[in-house]
């Protein structure tokens, strides 16, 4: 009996690769909450934390440098994506066992090289995801899909990070561990009996008398085509990059220092667990209701909404901070800005992912959509790291006042961003 795909429906589409980022989303969880969590309560301090999620992110950033090799390297015979997709998955899980049980205070750098690697699994990972995403998905599935998507990889994220520093808090690291190793290969069963590329079968027997030449003809004309798609496609694709490399939003809520802000709180790991979980669970709530608003008003007029709402909820933490400090504001206070931040955060990614799928050229999709969002995680990065320095250096309150006006930058940028449609129309009407 023949497995099913779930590819063939658009209910089966939005909800397969809901699902599949929620295997991104499972080690990201585990490694930049819980893990962080255990850091801080073994008093690794918080400029080494921002160091270590700005290593979690460097893969990501750099994604780009190898997504063309998904797009070049089929992988037909052994089921093309999804060949890609399960691989990355045994390797996630391999590596990721490995990062725990590496002594962090001892070896501290080699924790640094081991979530590198990992994260590059993650990573090729999500460009295939991506790639089989932007095949398959219809016109009219955009910003639902993406909103999906996000939705899933943040219930990944309260699952590895909340989830795992509840059962740490019950039962002890090794649990936790089997927990999150556990969840990463129901996500391996699921891919290998209900996902498949539609497009192996068509290629698979095709075949070519001179293979190298092939290849060198396919890299010759994806070269071009992708060089054409960024500058020589209007001003959208260039404004892009540049938007992918600005703060999605205010961020210290989403990252590193809300979870050491939670500990340097006094709160528990069964507490953080539950507080973080609610966060991501508003999260990937506020990416399907994000994803539906903003493909209904207008997604760089809701995209900008998205981004003056992130910062409020930190504002009103950093007032709280700097009038009676962190450690004597209400938990009803933290709390309330915490999840309220955890939903309008959200709300940001279905419409920012959208935005970079309308500048995206069909031919080129997996690698210019990679590109796109690697910068993004770059800016992710630096702004891990940057964040943890303030904290150390001078205190929280400083950094969420930070934060909210960085964001200046990218909502000057927004309204000058024109889609691939919008660009054509422009060309076709002048």
């Amino acid at each position: 009996m023949q497995s099913k795909n779930l590819l063939d429906t658009r209910k089966g589409r939005l909800s397969t690769f809901g699902l599949l980022y929620v295997s991104e989303g499972i080690p990201y969880g585990f490694t930049s909450v819980a893990m962080v969590t255990i850091m801080r309560t073994a008093d690794i301090s918080l400029e080494q934390i921002g160091m270590f999620v700005a290593a979690l992110f460097l893969p990501w950033s750099f994604k780009w440098a190898w997504a063309p090799l998904i797009d070049l390297i089929k992988l037909y015979r052994f089921g093309g994506r999804k060949a890609w997709i399960m691989g990355c998955l045994v390797m996630m899980i391999i590596t990721l066992l490995i990062t725990a049980t590496v002594d962090f205070v001892e070896h501290f750098q080699l924790l640094l090289a081991m979530v590198v690697l990992n994260n590059f699994f993650c990573s090729t990972q999500d460009v295939a995801i991506d790639s089989l995403a932007v095949s398959t998905l219809k016109e009219d599935e955009r910003a639902a899909g993406n909103g999906y998507m996000f939705g899933g990889q943040y219930s990944g994220i309260a699952a590895g990070g909340g989830g795992a520093v509840f059962v740490y808090g019950f039962w002890g690291f090794e649990m936790a561990l089997v927990f999150v190793s556990f969840m990463l290969f129901l996500c391996l069963l699921f891919t290998w009996f209900f996902v498949k590329d539609p497009f192996a079968d068509a290629a698979r027997h095709e075949h070519s008398e001179n293979l190298l030449a092939e290849f060198a003809g396919t890299l010759k004309a994806f070269v071009i085509e992708l060089y054409s798609s960024f500058l020589q496609s209007g001003r959208g694709p260039k404004l892009g990059l540049l938007f992918s490399m600005m703060p999605i939003g205010a961020m210290v809520l989403a990252y590193a220092a809300l979870t050491t802000i939670q500990v340097d709180y006094g709160l528990t790991e069964l507490q953080i667990a539950r507080l973080s979980v609610f966060n991501t669970v508003g999260a990937a709530a506020g990416c399907v209701v994000g994803g539906i608003l903003a493909d209904r008003f207008g997604i760089r007029k809701m995209l900008g909404i998205y981004y003056i709402l992130t910062a409020l909820p930190g504002l009103v933490l950093a007032a709280q901070i700097s009038s009676v400090g962190l450690t004597a504001i209400s938990s009803d206070v933290l709390h309330g800005t915490v999840v309220a931040h955890g939903l309008l955060y959200g709300m940001c990614f279905g419409a920012h992912a959208a935005i970079f799928m309308g500048l995206t050229n069909p031919a080129v999709a997996a690698t210019q959509f990679t590109a796109f969002m690697a910068m993004s995680n770059l800016a992710v990065s630096y702004t891990n790291y940057w964040q943890g320095v303030v904290a150390e250096r001078i205190d929280y309150a400083m950094v969420l006042y930070v934060d909210a006006a960085l964001m200046i930058v990218p909502l000057m940028i927004l309204p000058f961003i024109r889609s691939r449609e919008e660009e054509l129309a422009l060309a076709t009407s002048s």
